[in-house]
């Protein structure tokens, strides 16, 4: 990298336990801010937790002294930009409930609160952990319709960790304007909904294909090759099954390279993404590398399932900078964007009006999920953000609910960029933007003329964010990349398998909503160091990196051994006995003894003395049986009233959580719902900002754009008259819905 940091300058106070805190720190530690770590007087319950703890905090200095001085406490956060407090539950510890004192004793300072869940809320006011997060928000049952099951890759954490650092970045730069600071929340509740919107919408005026989801059980593309390496193939892409076909030598003259691909819905959960078993027959005839070797030559994505880890030998890994190695030797995973500074002298402040980035211009060319998410999170912010599609759409519109989720709040210009007057447009748009992003194949956005140095020659104060799917450089830059893919190649898929089980895809499209999140993070690091510097920016998130970052909890020591990532257990109930999902008589919960010493309680309440050990990390599958025989004579309510005063503590797993959410009235009122018009389907009930700020509004009313619906409105406002925009449209160079 390089040495000017994108956020050198800021000091950060963190207060925090667990692991969404300690990721905020490190991103803040690791993007150049000075970081002063105090630790709760007593000790830290989560230092032996966690394998990666002491690793994510070696960024920030020690000042234990602050612990037990509230004197000594008040001169660091006197001098503090940010605050870092809240985080995890644990018995052994109390949570910290005065961010607000903090707040208003420091009025220059940002605050982030990782709370107990949504302040004022139904889902607020009991334990959250990671395992009762999942349960809270209805996660845990999103990927099985049989029963829940845990997401293996911390959903909670790392939402809340990243919805943490969006509030506590807009609230940076707002402060560039106003002057003051203020209190941001969220947590790990919030953090867990943050992956499911892509599934998640109410419409009042639903059609058939408005409301169509990938349905829970379906089985993804993952077969057995010949050599024993299992590999993730992905057919979807117009023609992608023709091709897939002639790499596998299926010979089906009814298969056309024209097809669409698209999935199946009324094949059954087995067939819904192709001929399960014709492909798995033909798979099993190949060595894995001979296969993915002739997919590859076809263009076409495919990627074989490796362990945590695996990937990091890679050179590509080496090229993204995504990991880092210490002097004493452990690697473990960094910033996962690059970026580039340019001296620009064109520092813009911001306004310090309602919301955040308000006056911020944004030019989003953008498809699929992981780029456009970014913008929608800017958007919400206050941004004016125009999402430029090309005349045939972005291909994400086949799924509405995924579109609108990608792509709420922003105005929509259709257009032929090909077209030298259709470029002209997008490049006029460019000289008057803050931010122009795109997730295009490397080189693309050059042949388009919207490449980072073109730009920045007529706009100097550009922030320009491409976000590739491996890198725009490097030995896998030309690689197709989608979500199953990256899932399968950076360790996603062989974590959330569980012990002796094949791999398991995860249905929340986690690496494209994690590079969305990583993204929007970026922009707004971005936009902090404009606004602090007047240097423009250049920002690249490969989508790999994404993949990585949520795999954060993984270090590998110095004798080249990995460790940080523990296994399922085979029933995909939890990584130990003792924080586990459970089955009662009537229906799920998650049970959370939290520490040895409400290990050891629970074994003696269910009176398990006999069967279970006094030494609680040897518990095991047997272990969970033991417990979930126990578990199965109580109702939920009887269990939590059973456990719950002795410090052991039980959530139910509901089923329902969609509709109730999006109907809460609290949640809408708060902006983690949002009710908007749509011109199509009426009113759209939708998840929203996952993060709220004390001081400045958040989100917006605009809904998901039309194909082109607002191009008039763009050229217009960018100085066309009425006979120049009707002559786009004729020619077909615009469209207007």
């Amino acid at each position: 990298m390089q040495d000017v940091k994108l956020l050198g300058g800021l000091k950060v106070v963190d207060l925090g336990v667990g692991m969404a805190p300690a990721l905020v720190a490190k991103f803040l530690a690791d993007a150049g801010a000075q970081v002063t770590r105090v630790p709760p007087a007593g000790g830290d319950p989560f230092a032996g937790h966690y394998a990666a703890y002491e690793v994510w905090r070696r960024g920030a200095s020690v000042d234990a002294s602050a612990s037990d001085s509230a004197e000594r406490l008040e001169q660091l956060l006197a001098d503090a930009d940010v605050c870092v407090i809240g985080g995890e539950d644990h018995p052994e510890i109390a949570r910290r409930r005065d961010a607000g004192e903090i707040a208003a004793r420091h009025p220059r300072l940002v605050v982030l609160d990782i709370t107990d869940g949504p302040e004022g809320t139904d889902y607020a006011g009991r334990p959250l952990t990671e395992l009762t997060a999942q349960a809270r928000s209805g996660l845990s049952w999103e990927q099985d319709p049989e029963r829940p099951i845990v997401n293996a890759f911390e959903p909670g954490n790392y939402g809340a960790a990243l919805q943490g650092l969006i509030g506590v970045l807009a609230a940076l730069y707002e402060r560039e304007g106003s002057g003051k600071g203020q209190l941001v929340t969220t947590s790990l509740f919030e953090g867990a909904l943050a992956w499911i919107g892509t599934y998640w919408a109410q419409l009042e005026k639903p059609t058939p294909a408005a409301d169509y989801v990938i349905p829970r059980g379906v089985w993804p593309l993952v077969f057995r090759a010949k050599d024993g390496v299992y590999i993730h193939l992905v057919i979807g892409a117009p023609g992608s099954k023709y091709g897939m076909y002639k790499a596998l030598e299926i010979d089906d003259p009814t298969v056309k390279p024209t097809d669409v691909s698209m999935p199946q819905p009324g094949a059954g959960a087995k067939n819904f993404f192709g001929d399960f078993d014709l492909l798995a027959e033909h798979v099993a005839k190949k060595d894995s590398k001979e296969l993915l070797e002739a997919i590859w030559a076809l263009g076409l994505p495919a990627e074989p399932v490796l362990a945590p880890g695996e990937c990091w030998s890679e050179a590509q890994i080496e090229r993204n900078g995504v990991l880092v190695k210490n002097a004493d030797g452990t690697r473990h995973v960094g910033l996962p964007f690059l970026y580039r500074t340019t001296p620009a002298d064109v520092a813009r402040k911001a306004p310090g009006k309602e919301r955040p980035l308000e006056g911020v211009k944004v030019v989003d060319c953008g498809a699929f999920v992981a780029g456009p998410l970014a913008s929608v999170i800017l958007a919400d912010l206050g941004a004016e953000v125009v999402k430029v599609e090309a005349k045939a759409g972005d291909p994400n519109r086949a799924i509405f609910k995924s579109f609108t989720m990608a792509n709420r709040g922003k105005k929509g210009l259709a257009a032929d960029l090909k077209d030298p007057d259709g470029n002209a447009v997008v490049q006029s748009l460019c000289r008057d933007a803050d931010v122009v992003m795109s997730n295009f194949r490397p080189g693309v956005a050059e042949r388009l003329g919207i490449g980072a140095e073109r730009l920045r020659a007529q706009n100097p104060g550009l922030i320009v964010l491409e976000s590739p799917a491996y890198g725009s450089e490097g030995p896998l830059a030309e690689k197709s990349g989608f979500d199953m893919v990256m899932q399968a190649w950076c360790g996603h898929e062989a974590k959330a398998a569980g012990r002796g089980n094949p791999p398991r895809w995860n249905r929340t499209n986690l690496a494209d909503i994690a590079a969305g999140m990583i993204g929007a993070v970026a922009l707004l690091s971005a936009l902090v160091h404009r606004a602090r510097t007047g240097n423009a920016v250049t920002l690249e998130s490969p989508l790999v990196n994404a993949g990585l970052f949520t795999l954060s909890e993984l270090i590998q020591r110095p004798d080249g051994t990995f460790a940080g990532v523990p296994t399922l257990s085979s029933t995909l109930a939890g990584y130990h006995p003792a924080e586990a999902l459970y089955r009662t008589k009537n229906g799920w919960v998650a049970l959370v003894a939290r520490g040895e010493k409400a290990a050891l309680r629970l074994r003696s309440l269910l009176k398990l003395d006999d069967v279970l050990s006094a030494s609680v990390s040897t518990w095991d599958e047997a272990a969970e049986k033991a417990i979930a025989a126990a578990v199965a004579h109580f109702t939920a309510d009887e269990l939590a009233a059973f456990l719950e005063p002795e410090g052991i503590w039980v959530e139910v797993c509901r089923e329902d959580r969609e509709k109730a959410i999006l109907n809460d009235r609290k949640l809408l009122a708060r902006g983690t719902v949002r009710a908007v018009e749509h011109p199509k389907f009426g009113v759209i009930r939708e998840l929203a900002a996952m993060f709220k700020l004390s001081r400045s509004a958040t989100g917006n009313v605009r809904p998901a754009p039309l194909l082109g619906g607002a191009t008039r409105e763009i050229l217009a406002a960018q100085g066309y008259d009425d006979a120049r925009i009707e002559d786009l449209m004729a020619r077909g160079v615009t469209l207007q819905a």
